[in-house]
C-alpha cells in the first residue's frame, strides 16, 4: 500500500498549528490531565459524591467508585413473599431539599402512604396513644405534655429553618474542612448542641421530665438505638424525624443512590479497598480485592454485623489524584489500611448495633398489651431496658394503594438478636423471618467530638458528617461539601465553584 505523501504533509501541518495554538492558549494556566478521582463506597454518601463531583468537574475527570456490595449501602430493602420491603433508611422529611430535587429530577414518585396508629409503651402500659382523628391526637398530647408538645413543634421548625441555610452556602460554593465549621456557618447554635446530652439542652429550654423521658425517649430509641443522653443536635434530628408529613421513594429509597450513579457516569468497580497508600507525588495508591472472592460481607442476614475479613488475596493498585472515602473508617466498621502518610490517621468511635428482624406472620396483639379492636400499627418505646426498641407494621416499597390485601409484616428494632422462644410469643404464625443485624449507626456521646472532611489534602471522609447526625440528608451535605473542597484542592483556588446566588424579586 503507497502512502499518501501530500495528504500526510497536510495532516502533520495542521497538527502542529493545533498545537501551536493549544500552546499560545495555555500560556497563562498549567495543562494537566483530567484528574483521576476514587470514590470508596456505593451508599447515599458515595454516590451524590460522585453526583456533585460530576456536576463540577464536568466531563473534565475520571471517576471510579468503589462497591463491594450492593449500590445503596444502608438504604436497603429485602424480599418478602412476592414483594420487597425497607430494612434501612426508610423515611425522607420533606425539608430535605437535596432528596426532594434528586427524585423530582430522576423522575421517582412518592410511596403511597397509608393512616396508622402509635403508641408510647413503657413495658407495662402505653402512655400514650394516637386517635384515628388528628384533632383528638392534638388534644390528647396537649392533655399530657402541655405545652411542651406545642414549644417542641416549634422548636424544631424553627432549627429546620436555620439548618435550611446550608443549601444556600452549598450553592454558592462554600465548603468546610471539618463537621464544626459546617454546623457553625448554618447556625453557632448547632455546634454547641454537639458538646450537650439531648436531655440537658432540652431542660435547659425550660421543657419538663415527663416529654423528656417519654415522647424524646421514644424517637432517640427508634431512630438511633439509643437515649436522649446522646448529643443535643443529633436529638434534635431524631424529633424532626417525628415529623407527619414524612416519606418515601416509590420502589424503595435504594433508587436514589442507583440513579446518582447512573447520573454521574462513573465507572462501577465491584471492588473491595483494602489499602490507601500515600504517594511521593502527592498522589494516592488504591488497593483493592475482588468482591466476587471469598470474604465477610458488612451486613450478613441472619449474622451479626462484621467487618470484610479478606482472605489471602492478590491485590490491585491503581492511582488517582483524589480519593472519596465515602464510608465509616472506625475500627468496628473498616478494615482499610492507611500506610505512608505523615500523620497516624486515627478514627475515635464506635458504631451501635441495630438488629432489623422483619416477620411477615400473624401477631398476637396482647402480648404487646393491645387488642384487634383497639389496634396498633406502630409501637415506640419509652424503656430503654426493654428487649426492642420499636415494633412497627410495614408496607412493600412498591405500595399503590393502601387497601390492598396484604399479608401482615412486621419490623422490629432491637439492640440484640431476638431469641426464637420470644418470637414465638409475639406471634402466633410466623411465615418468614429475616434478620438483618446492622451496625447502622454512631454511638453517640453526650459531649460529641467532630471530625474532620479533610483526612490530607487530596483526601476526604464524607462519612465524618455522621459524627454531628446520621441521616440520608446529612450524608449529602457531607458529599456536596466534600465535592466542592475536591474541586477547590484541584484547582489549587479556594474560590473555585463560588458564585452568587441573587434573590427573587
Amino acid at each position: 500500500m503507497m502512502l499518501n505523501i501530500p495528504r500526510l504533509f497536510v495532516f502533520g501541518l495542521i497538527t502542529v498549528v493545533r498545537r501551536s495554538c493549544a500552546f499560545l492558549e495555555n500560556t497563562d494556566k498549567e495543562v494537566t490531565e483530567p484528574p483521576k478521582i476514587a470514590i470508596i463506597g456505593g451508599g447515599i454518601g458515595g454516590t451524590s459524591a460522585s453526583y456533585f463531583l460530576s456536576e463540577l468537574f464536568g466531563d473534565d475527570a475520571i471517576l471510579d467508585l468503589y462497591e463491594a456490595d450492593t449500590i445503596g449501602g444502608r438504604l436497603a430493602t429485602i424480599p418478602i413473599g412476592e414483594r420487597k420491603y425497607e430494612v434501612g433508611g426508610s423515611i425522607i422529611h420533606p425539608k430535605n431539599e437535596y432528596m426532594v430535587k434528586f427524585a423530582s429530577k430522576f423522575g421517582l414518585a412518592k410511596r403511597a402512604e397509608c393512616s396508622s396508629r402509635m403508641g408510647l409503651f413503657n413495658g407495662e402500659e402505653y402512655v400514650f396513644k394516637d386517635s384515628d382523628w388528628s384533632f383528638v391526637t392534638i388534644m390528647k398530647l396537649l392533655w399530657r405534655y402541655g405545652l411542651d408538645a406545642y414549644r417542641l413543634e416549634e422548636l424544631t421548625e424553627s432549627m429546620l429553618g436555620s439548618f435550611g441555610k446550608i443549601y444556600r452556602l452549598q450553592e454558592e460554593g462554600h465548603a468546610y474542612e471539618d463537621v464544626g465549621s459546617l454546623l457553625s456557618a448554618m447556625d453557632p447554635t448547632f455546634l454547641k448542641m454537639t458538646h450537650s446530652p439531648t436531655a440537658s439542652w432540652l431542660k435547659g429550654l425550660g421543657f419538663h421530665d415527663l416529654m423528656i423521658n417519654e415522647l424524646v425517649m421514644a424517637v432517640t430509641q427508634c431512630n438511633y438505638g439509643q437515649t436522649p443522653d446522646i448529643q443535643a443536635f443529633v436529638g434534635a434530628i431524631s424529633v424532626a424525624g417525628a415529623d407527619s408529613d414524612l416519606w418515601a421513594v416509590d420502589g424503595g429509597n435504594r433508587r436514589v443512590p442507583e440513579e446518582l450513579l447512573k447520573a454521574s457516569r462513573a465507572a462501577l468497580l465491584k471492588r473491595l479497598v483494602t489499602e490507601i497508600s500515600f504517594k511521593e507525588d502527592g498522589r494516592f495508591t488504591v488497593a483493592s480485592v475482588d468482591s466476587e472472592m471469598p470474604f465477610k460481607h458488612l451486613f450478613v442476614e441472619g449474622n451479626s454485623a462484621a467487618i470484610p475479613e479478606v482472605e489471602e488475596q492478590i491485590s490491585q493498585p491503581q492511582d488517582y489524584d483524589i480519593v472519596i472515602i465515602a464510608t465509616p473508617l472506625t475500627e468496628d466498621k473498616s478494615n482499610i489500611k492507611f500506610t505512608n502518610f505523615t500523620e497516624e490517621l486515627k478514627f475515635p468511635g464506635r458504631y451501635e448495633r441495630i438488629v432489623c428482624t422483619m416477620v411477615q406472620g400473624k401477631l398476637v396483639p396482647e402480648t404487646l398489651k393491645f387488642t384487634d379492636d383497639d389496634p396498633l400499627d406502630e409501637i415506640l418505646v419509652t424503656n430503654p431496658r426493654l428487649i426492642f426498641n420499636s415494633f412497627g407494621k410495614q408496607f412493600p416499597v412498591d405500595l399503590e394503594d393502601c387497601s390492598e390485601n396484604l399479608p401482615d409484616v412486621w419490623k422490629i428494632f432491637s439492640p440484640n438478636p431476638l431469641p426464637e422462644e420470644q418470637l414465638n410469643i409475639f406471634f402466633k404464625e410466623r411465615n418468614s423471618t429475616h434478620v438483618i443485624d446492622w451496625l447502622a449507626y454512631p454511638h453517640y456521646e453526650s459531649d460529641q467530638e467532630m471530625a474532620k472532611f479533610v483526612l490530607t489534602p487530596g483526601m476526604y471522609h464524607v462519612n465524618a458528617i455522621e459524627w454531628a447526625g446520621s441521616a440520608m440528608e446529612m450524608e449529602i451535605i457531607g458529599a456536596k461539601n466534600v465535592a466542592l473542597l475536591a474541586y477547590k484542592y484541584w484547582k489549587k483556588d479556594p474560590n473555585a465553584g463560588r458564585k452568587t446566588i441573587k434573590d427573587e424579586l
